[in-house]
């Protein structure tokens, strides 16, 4: 199952938003047209619902220049529903529970950078903490990529 598994490309556009996105040529934009930033890839995910995978819900929120991911349908719809975001699809599908050496995906806040923050490194979700952020619990559970 690992082999299966593609980069969860991570970028950031300074002061405003961390976007994710498993599609290459969606990257390569964010970075060439809309001013992000490349930070390398969050891990690796799954573009299809294997065995064990759940979808990672992807939406946005142009007036707060928000991207948000979560694994609860409950959640993404009342964000659209009441919060002002829009729906932008499933970013892919990861694993509700550690499973076959996957790790977790933390997922992070800051009210006032209006930012969510997702990352495997502990270290990072340790100093973002520091940092302002509120660490909002494990979204998923995706592969470390290669090194």
């Amino acid at each position: 199952m690992r082999r299966k598994a593609i980069p969860f490309y991570r970028t950031f556009k300074s002061g405003a938003d961390h976007f994710y996105t498993s599609n290459f040529a969606e990257f390569q934009s964010a970075i060439n047209s809309f001013g992000y930033k490349s930070e390398g890839i969050a891990g690796l995910i799954f573009p299809t619902n294997l065995q064990n995978t759940i979808p990672l819900y992807r939406v946005w929120n142009p007036g707060k220049t928000d991207h948000f991911y979560t694994t609860s349908l409950s959640e993404r719809n009342n964000a659209i529903q009441s919060l002002g975001f829009r729906d932008e699809g499933i970013a892919g599908y990861v694993y509700k529970q550690p499973f076959c050496g996957s790790q977790p995906l933390f997922r992070l806040y800051s009210g006032s950078r209006t930012d969510h923050l997702y990352t495997m490194s502990l270290p990072e979700k340790d100093n973002m903490v520091q940092n302002g952020y509120t660490f909002e619990g494990i979204e998923g559970y995706l592969f470390f990529p290669p090194s």
